[in-house]
């Protein structure tokens, strides 16, 4: 017969082994939960990299303070999704949430995160849906982040996947990032509040000659790098823009005997003659045979000046 001391050893280890048993299937479910991306845990933000592509531009000091305050004030609200680093172990890369990930680094917090095995299209495709869910990237950040994927060999059936947009769209995003030169983009910086038309107007004034060497010195100018990322590209659009030069009012040059025969108009640096072959027929070629005649007379009244 078990004596009262035998029974309570067994008693101890029947508790033990179903302790055991019951951490094993915790730690079974956690693994679950961990691999189909249902758990948030909490990781150090020195342990995280960025995305393999970058889908924001640099925008406002402002504006990432005023976010990162919100973070200090209310705490993360929303998780930031990682997967594990393909190529470091014990580290992790992310897909979405980069400013949430620098804010709390700054802030020495570490981020609450879901972590998922993904591929790097499943990457890509994570990370551009959960902008476009918040609307939250600007139209060149969007092209940017599309030509960013192209350069890097995704499919074009993932980038549209990624930006939920069509080839046709797709196709424009692209071309209108490559128009613009990366230089005056990265200046510029993501403008929120200009859209496709008003990018599309800069990428055709660019291509006017006249407007070419105008963004000389604009670029590095003291009230260009102070100004908020919109007026950035106001300013770049305006110094591209070529004005059309106001005429002076046509004044009508009238003969000896009455007859209106030219109106003489001023526009910049021009000086127009117009001729009315009606009033005087073939006044005007009598006056293209005497233009040498006239400009030497010209040049010698200059000269003798």
């Amino acid at each position: 017969m078990p004596t009262l001391g035998s029974r309570g050893a067994v008693g101890a280890m029947s508790r033990s082994l179903e302790q055991l048993s019951a951490e094993r299937d915790a730690a079974k479910a956690l693994s679950a939960r961990l691999a189909n991306g249902e758990a948030v845990l909490e990781i150090d933000t020195n342990l995280v990299d960025d995305s393999i592509v970058p889908d924001r531009m640099e925008g406002s000091d402002a504006g990432f303070m005023a976010f990162k305050e919100s973070i200090r004030e209310k705490g993360q609200l929303v998780p930031a999704l990682l997967r594990p680093h393909p190529a470091h172990q014990n580290r992790y890369q992310i897909a979405y949430g980069h400013r949430r990930v620098r804010a709390l680094r700054e802030l020495g917090r570490p981020v609450r995160a879901v972590v998922q095995d993904l591929s790097d299209d499943d990457l890509v495709i994570a990370q551009g849906k959960e902008n476009g869910e918040r609307e939250d990237l600007s139209f060149i950040e969007r092209a940017r982040y599309a030509t960013l994927l192209e350069d890097r060999s995704f499919k074009r059936d993932t980038i549209m996947a990624a930006l939920s947009v069509d080839k046709t769209e797709l196709s424009r995003l692209i071309s209108i990032y490559r128009a613009v030169p990366v230089r005056l983009s990265d200046a510029i910086g993501p403008a929120p509040k200009v859209g496709r038309r008003r990018w599309m107007e800069l990428v055709d004034r660019l291509g006017e000659k006249k407007s070419a060497g105008k963004l000389d010195g604009l670029l590095s100018s003291q009230p260009f790098v102070a100004a908020t990322t919109d007026d950035r590209f106001a300013m770049v659009l305006s110094a591209v823009t070529v004005r059309p030069v106001k005429a002076t009012k046509a004044t009508t040059w009238t003969a000896a005997d009455g007859k209106k025969i030219a109106k003489v108009e001023r526009a910049g640096d021009r000086f127009i003659l117009a001729l009315d072959e009606k009033v005087a027929p073939a006044f005007g070629d009598f006056v293209l045979d005497k233009l040498p005649e006239l400009y030497d007379a010209f040049r010698h009244t200059k000269e003798g000046t």
